[in-house]
Protein backbone atom coordinates (compact mmCIF):
# COMPACT_ATOMS: atom_id res chain seq x y z
CA UNK A 1 0.00 0.00 0.00
CA UNK A 2 1.40 3.40 -0.99
CA UNK A 3 2.31 6.03 1.58
CA UNK A 4 -0.64 8.30 0.67
CA UNK A 5 -3.17 5.56 -0.02
CA UNK A 6 -6.23 5.74 2.19
CA UNK A 7 -6.99 2.73 4.36
CA UNK A 8 -10.70 1.91 4.52
CA UNK A 9 -12.60 -0.08 7.10
CA UNK A 10 -14.17 -3.31 5.82
CA UNK A 11 -16.69 -3.95 8.61
CA UNK A 12 -19.15 -1.31 9.80
CA UNK A 13 -22.86 -0.82 10.34
CA UNK A 14 -25.27 1.41 8.46
CA UNK A 15 -25.65 3.53 11.59
CA UNK A 16 -21.88 4.08 11.70
CA UNK A 17 -21.89 4.97 7.99
CA UNK A 18 -24.67 7.51 8.62
CA UNK A 19 -22.60 9.21 11.34
CA UNK A 20 -19.46 9.22 9.17
CA UNK A 21 -21.34 10.73 6.20
CA UNK A 22 -22.84 13.41 8.45
CA UNK A 23 -19.42 14.24 9.86
CA UNK A 24 -18.01 14.62 6.33
CA UNK A 25 -20.67 17.26 5.54
CA UNK A 26 -19.29 19.61 8.21
CA UNK A 27 -16.87 22.30 6.98
CA UNK A 28 -14.19 24.10 8.96
CA UNK A 29 -15.79 27.55 8.53
CA UNK A 30 -19.31 26.45 9.46
CA UNK A 31 -21.15 28.03 12.35
CA UNK A 32 -23.01 24.96 13.57
CA UNK A 33 -26.18 24.88 15.62
CA UNK A 34 -25.32 21.78 17.66
CA UNK A 35 -28.37 19.72 18.59
CA UNK A 36 -28.90 16.69 20.79
CA UNK A 37 -29.10 13.03 19.75
CA UNK A 38 -27.30 11.75 16.64
CA UNK A 39 -26.20 15.23 15.42
CA UNK A 40 -24.38 15.65 18.74
CA UNK A 41 -22.34 12.54 17.94
CA UNK A 42 -21.54 13.63 14.36
CA UNK A 43 -20.38 17.07 15.50
CA UNK A 44 -18.28 15.56 18.29
CA UNK A 45 -16.65 13.29 15.69
CA UNK A 46 -15.88 16.28 13.46
CA UNK A 47 -14.11 18.01 16.33
CA UNK A 48 -12.04 14.95 17.17
CA UNK A 49 -11.23 14.13 13.55
CA UNK A 50 -10.49 17.44 11.90
CA UNK A 51 -11.89 20.69 13.33
CA UNK A 52 -11.18 21.03 17.08
CA UNK A 53 -11.95 24.76 16.87
CA UNK A 54 -15.27 24.35 15.03
CA UNK A 55 -17.65 27.08 16.22
CA UNK A 56 -20.81 25.74 17.84
CA UNK A 57 -24.00 27.29 19.16
CA UNK A 58 -26.11 25.25 21.58
CA UNK A 59 -29.79 25.91 22.15
CA UNK A 60 -29.32 26.56 25.88
CA UNK A 61 -27.17 29.61 25.06
CA UNK A 62 -23.63 28.22 24.99
CA UNK A 63 -21.19 29.35 22.29
CA UNK A 64 -18.08 27.19 21.84
CA UNK A 65 -15.01 27.07 19.66
CA UNK A 66 -12.97 24.22 21.12
CA UNK A 67 -13.26 20.64 22.31
CA UNK A 68 -14.53 19.94 25.79
CA UNK A 69 -11.28 19.80 27.79
CA UNK A 70 -12.05 16.38 29.24
CA UNK A 71 -12.84 15.19 25.69
CA UNK A 72 -15.71 13.29 27.29
CA UNK A 73 -19.03 13.04 25.53
CA UNK A 74 -21.45 15.41 27.34
CA UNK A 75 -24.69 13.68 28.32
CA UNK A 76 -26.78 16.48 26.82
CA UNK A 77 -26.64 20.12 25.74
CA UNK A 78 -27.16 21.04 29.42
CA UNK A 79 -24.17 19.09 30.76
CA UNK A 80 -22.13 21.49 33.01
CA UNK A 81 -18.90 20.10 31.50
CA UNK A 82 -19.68 22.27 28.44
CA UNK A 83 -19.60 25.58 30.31
CA UNK A 84 -15.81 25.98 30.93
CA UNK A 85 -15.21 25.67 27.18
CA UNK A 86 -17.76 28.29 26.21
CA UNK A 87 -16.63 31.67 24.92
CA UNK A 88 -20.06 32.98 25.94
CA UNK A 89 -22.73 31.60 28.27
CA UNK A 90 -26.21 33.02 27.88
CA UNK A 91 -29.66 31.58 27.43
CA UNK A 92 -31.92 30.22 24.68
CA UNK A 93 -32.85 33.72 23.52
CA UNK A 94 -29.17 34.42 22.78
CA UNK A 95 -28.84 31.17 20.80
CA UNK A 96 -32.07 31.60 18.86
CA UNK A 97 -31.24 35.22 18.06
CA UNK A 98 -28.18 33.97 16.14
CA UNK A 99 -30.54 31.81 14.10
CA UNK A 100 -32.88 34.73 13.54
CA UNK A 101 -30.03 36.92 12.29
CA UNK A 102 -29.19 34.29 9.66
CA UNK A 103 -25.72 33.49 11.04
CA UNK A 104 -26.09 29.71 11.37
CA UNK A 105 -24.56 28.13 8.28
CA UNK A 106 -25.27 24.50 9.23
CA UNK A 107 -27.59 22.58 11.52
CA UNK A 108 -28.03 18.84 11.86
CA UNK A 109 -31.26 17.40 13.27
CA UNK A 110 -32.40 13.85 13.90
CA UNK A 111 -36.03 13.05 13.31
CA UNK A 112 -38.72 10.40 13.67
CA UNK A 113 -40.59 10.65 10.37
CA UNK A 114 -39.87 12.70 7.27
CA UNK A 115 -41.64 13.29 3.94
CA UNK A 116 -40.43 13.89 0.39
CA UNK A 117 -40.23 17.66 0.90
CA UNK A 118 -38.08 17.41 4.02
CA UNK A 119 -40.85 18.17 6.49
CA UNK A 120 -40.53 16.37 9.81
CA UNK A 121 -43.00 14.95 12.33
CA UNK A 122 -42.00 14.44 15.96
CA UNK A 123 -45.44 15.23 17.41
CA UNK A 124 -48.09 12.55 16.77
CA UNK A 125 -48.84 9.36 14.89
CA UNK A 126 -52.43 9.54 13.70
CA UNK A 127 -54.88 12.47 14.06
CA UNK A 128 -53.60 15.28 16.27
CA UNK A 129 -56.84 15.40 18.27
CA UNK A 130 -56.84 11.64 18.94
CA UNK A 131 -53.38 10.26 18.15
CA UNK A 132 -52.37 6.62 18.09
CA UNK A 133 -49.03 7.66 19.60
CA UNK A 134 -47.84 10.97 20.96
CA UNK A 135 -44.17 11.68 20.18
CA UNK A 136 -41.79 13.90 22.21
CA UNK A 137 -42.29 17.06 20.13
CA UNK A 138 -39.94 19.43 18.38
CA UNK A 139 -38.36 21.46 21.16
CA UNK A 140 -36.29 24.12 19.40
CA UNK A 141 -36.06 22.11 16.18
CA UNK A 142 -38.87 24.09 14.54
CA UNK A 143 -36.87 27.31 14.74
CA UNK A 144 -33.68 25.52 13.68
CA UNK A 145 -35.37 23.96 10.64
CA UNK A 146 -36.96 27.26 9.72
CA UNK A 147 -33.92 29.52 9.90
CA UNK A 148 -30.70 27.54 9.29
CA UNK A 149 -28.91 28.26 6.02
CA UNK A 150 -28.20 24.56 5.49
CA UNK A 151 -30.06 21.77 7.28
CA UNK A 152 -29.15 18.09 7.32
CA UNK A 153 -31.68 15.54 8.54
CA UNK A 154 -30.32 12.35 10.15
CA UNK A 155 -32.64 9.34 10.03
CA UNK A 156 -31.33 6.22 11.78
CA UNK A 157 -33.69 3.80 10.01
CA UNK A 158 -34.40 3.83 6.29
CA UNK A 159 -37.90 2.35 6.03
CA UNK A 160 -41.33 3.13 4.63
CA UNK A 161 -42.66 3.95 8.09
CA UNK A 162 -39.97 6.63 8.54
CA UNK A 163 -39.83 8.02 4.97
CA UNK A 164 -43.46 8.69 4.13
CA UNK A 165 -45.48 10.23 1.30
CA UNK A 166 -47.47 12.49 3.65
CA UNK A 167 -47.07 13.34 7.33
CA UNK A 168 -49.83 13.20 9.92
CA UNK A 169 -48.42 16.44 11.36
CA UNK A 170 -45.64 18.86 10.41
CA UNK A 171 -43.53 19.68 13.45
CA UNK A 172 -40.49 21.12 11.66
CA UNK A 173 -40.70 22.73 8.22
CA UNK A 174 -38.87 21.48 5.19
CA UNK A 175 -40.08 22.72 1.83
CA UNK A 176 -43.75 22.34 2.91
CA UNK A 177 -45.65 21.50 -0.33
CA UNK A 178 -42.61 21.92 -2.58
CA UNK A 179 -41.72 24.56 -5.18
CA UNK A 180 -41.90 28.05 -3.58
CA UNK A 181 -44.36 27.16 -0.80
CA UNK A 182 -41.70 27.55 1.90
CA UNK A 183 -40.85 31.11 0.83
CA UNK A 184 -44.53 32.00 0.47
CA UNK A 185 -45.03 30.85 4.05
CA UNK A 186 -42.54 33.50 5.16
CA UNK A 187 -39.30 31.57 5.64
CA UNK A 188 -36.06 33.19 4.38
CA UNK A 189 -35.33 32.17 0.77
CA UNK A 190 -31.74 31.14 1.52
CA UNK A 191 -32.72 28.51 4.11
CA UNK A 192 -34.04 24.95 4.02
CA UNK A 193 -33.02 21.29 4.02
CA UNK A 194 -29.86 20.39 2.17
CA UNK A 195 -29.94 16.62 2.53
CA UNK A 196 -31.31 13.57 4.31
CA UNK A 197 -28.70 11.08 5.49
CA UNK A 198 -29.79 7.54 6.36
CA UNK A 199 -27.94 4.23 6.92
CA UNK A 200 -28.48 3.49 3.21
CA UNK A 201 -27.91 6.71 1.32
CA UNK A 202 -27.86 10.46 0.97
CA UNK A 203 -30.84 12.27 -0.54
CA UNK A 204 -30.76 15.84 -1.77
CA UNK A 205 -33.51 18.21 -2.89
CA UNK A 206 -34.39 19.25 -6.42
CA UNK A 207 -33.70 22.97 -6.92
CA UNK A 208 -37.10 23.55 -8.57
CA UNK A 209 -39.62 21.08 -7.15
CA UNK A 210 -37.86 20.84 -3.75
CA UNK A 211 -38.57 17.10 -3.72
CA UNK A 212 -35.96 14.76 -2.26
CA UNK A 213 -34.14 12.49 -4.69
CA UNK A 214 -31.50 9.78 -4.35
CA UNK A 215 -28.11 11.43 -4.83
CA UNK A 216 -25.56 8.99 -3.38
CA UNK A 217 -25.42 5.40 -2.13
CA UNK A 218 -23.54 4.13 0.87
CA UNK A 219 -21.27 1.17 0.10
CA UNK A 220 -22.92 -2.17 -0.75
CA UNK A 221 -26.37 -0.58 -1.10
CA UNK A 222 -28.41 -0.67 -4.32
CA UNK A 223 -30.82 1.83 -5.85
CA UNK A 224 -33.57 -0.81 -5.68
CA UNK A 225 -32.95 -1.33 -1.96
CA UNK A 226 -33.37 2.38 -1.28
CA UNK A 227 -36.51 2.71 -3.41
CA UNK A 228 -38.11 -0.39 -1.87
CA UNK A 229 -37.70 1.11 1.59
CA UNK A 230 -39.08 4.56 0.73
CA UNK A 231 -42.86 5.06 0.76
CA UNK A 232 -43.04 7.58 -2.08
CA UNK A 233 -41.85 7.02 -5.64
CA UNK A 234 -38.31 8.23 -5.03
CA UNK A 235 -36.66 9.97 -7.96
CA UNK A 236 -33.05 9.11 -8.74
CA UNK A 237 -30.19 11.31 -9.94
CA UNK A 238 -28.94 10.71 -13.48
CA UNK A 239 -25.60 9.69 -12.03
CA UNK A 240 -25.91 8.30 -8.51
CA UNK A 241 -22.67 8.78 -6.57
CA UNK A 242 -20.95 5.99 -4.67
CA UNK A 243 -19.85 7.08 -1.21
CA UNK A 244 -16.45 5.92 0.01
CA UNK A 245 -16.42 3.55 3.00
CA UNK A 246 -15.26 4.89 6.35
CA UNK A 247 -11.53 5.23 6.71
CA UNK A 248 -9.84 3.37 9.56
CA UNK A 249 -9.41 6.68 11.39
CA UNK A 250 -13.04 7.71 10.85
CA UNK A 251 -14.37 4.42 12.20
CA UNK A 252 -12.02 4.57 15.20
CA UNK A 253 -13.35 8.00 16.13
CA UNK A 254 -16.92 6.95 15.38
CA UNK A 255 -16.70 3.97 17.72
CA UNK A 256 -14.94 5.95 20.43
CA UNK A 257 -17.77 8.49 20.23
CA UNK A 258 -20.40 5.73 20.37
CA UNK A 259 -18.75 4.14 23.43
CA UNK A 260 -18.60 7.53 25.14
CA UNK A 261 -22.26 8.09 24.28
CA UNK A 262 -23.26 4.75 25.79
CA UNK A 263 -21.30 5.68 28.94
CA UNK A 264 -23.45 8.81 29.09
CA UNK A 265 -26.70 6.80 28.85
CA UNK A 266 -27.40 7.19 25.14
CA UNK A 267 -29.52 4.27 23.95
CA UNK A 268 -28.03 2.59 20.87
CA UNK A 269 -29.67 -0.43 19.26
CA UNK A 270 -27.67 -3.69 19.51
CA UNK A 271 -27.40 -3.96 15.72
CA UNK A 272 -25.60 -0.60 15.65
CA UNK A 273 -22.93 -1.64 18.15
CA UNK A 274 -21.89 -5.09 16.94
CA UNK A 275 -18.33 -3.94 16.13
CA UNK A 276 -17.65 -1.87 19.25
CA UNK A 277 -15.72 -4.64 21.01
CA UNK A 278 -13.52 -5.43 18.00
Amino acid sequence: MGFNETKYCKEYTGFEMMLVSACRHINSNDIVFNTFHWPFLAVHMAKLLKYPDLFLVLEVGLFQNELVKSKKMPYSITDPVLIPNSVFTGDSIDALSVLQRGEITLALLSTSIIDKYGNCNTTVIGPYEKPIYRLPGGGGATEIAGLSKRLIWLLDEHSKRRLVEKLDFITDPGYLDGYDSRVKAGYPPDTGPDSIITPLCIMQFDSITKEAYLDALHPNVTIEQVKENTEWDLKVAKEVKQIEPPTIREIEICRKTMRDAIDQYYVLKPEWTIYLDK
